[in-house]
This record gives structure tokens, sequence and C-alpha cells, in this order.
């Protein structure tokens, strides 16, 4: 079970965006939510799309950005519906792609591209809520983790 239900994500980001389309936005009250998601979703358990196919390892779906560089953000779900709708949508079945649901936190997700200079952000259930959290406001917030027990 997740330590942070992802209901609490959802309901953060449609928080997040009815202040962000606001006229006069709460550019302190944006900040503060902004830096609650980053800290939920490296706590949600999320369902990542994996390929299984007959390899060493299982290689997690990424989605490309289409520029100079090929930069990709990870798709995280929050729930297996969500995932459902995200294969739906890129047009993919089982006789082209064998794929899995792993349930992993926001934490391991960002393990899997931290590295990478490729890798700039974790988009939740894209094709849906199709939220950013680019990878430095997540690392920073795993930083501010290990810093402190809480950073609020």
């Amino acid at each position: 079970m997740s330590k942070v239900e992802n209901t609490e994500l959802l309901k953060l980001i449609d928080e997040f965006i009815e202040i962000d389309e606001q006229e006069n936005k709460d550019m302190d009250k944006l900040a503060e939510i902004g830096h609650q998601l980053d800290h939920t979703v490296l706590e949600c358990e999320l369902i990542a799309i994996v390929n299984n196919e007959d390899r060493e390892f299982n290689e997690i779906l990424r989605l490309i950005v289409e520029d100079e560089n090929d930069s990709y953000f990870i798709p995280a779900y929050t729930d297996v519906e969500e995932a459902k709708k995200g294969i739906e949508a890129l047009g993919l079945n089982e006789d082209q792609w064998t794929y899995e649901f792993e349930a992993m936190t926001g934490l391991d997700i960002l393990d899997i591209g931290i590295e990478d200079e490729k890798f700039v952000g974790i988009v939740i259930n894209p094709y849906d809520t199709d939220f950013i959290f680019p990878k430095e406001d997540i690392i920073n917030a795993a930083i501010c983790n290990q810093e402190h027990e809480s950073c609020d």
C-alpha cells in the first residue's frame, strides 16, 4: 500500500490547476501546493508500464519529447485503469508489444531516470490528467526529504 493515497495526489493536482487558472493567481499558494505535490508524487505508489519482452530486465515505458535532444518523460499512472487508457491512447496492443503493470513509488521512478540527461520528468496519467513533474523539482523534493524530516 502506498504511503500517500493517490486520491490525495489527484486532489492536490486539481487544486493546483484551479489556482493556476485564476486570473489573479496566488503565487505563494501555488508554490506551496507545488512543493507539496513534489513530495506527494515521491511517496505515492504509482503504476508504471514495463516491457516484459525476453530481456535481462524489464524496460519502463518512456514518452519521447520531439525535440533535438530526444528527451523523455516517464509516464506514471494512479491506477491500472489509467494505465490501460494510456496503452489504448498509444495504440499498443499485445500482438505488437508485451507489457505488464508494475507498482512503484515516484522515488523508484526517479531513480530509474535520475542519471540520464535525457530524462526530463514524470507525467501523471498522460492522456487524462497529464500533469508534469519536472526532474529538477522532484530531485529537490527528494533532497529536501533527506535533509529534513519534513521541509514544509
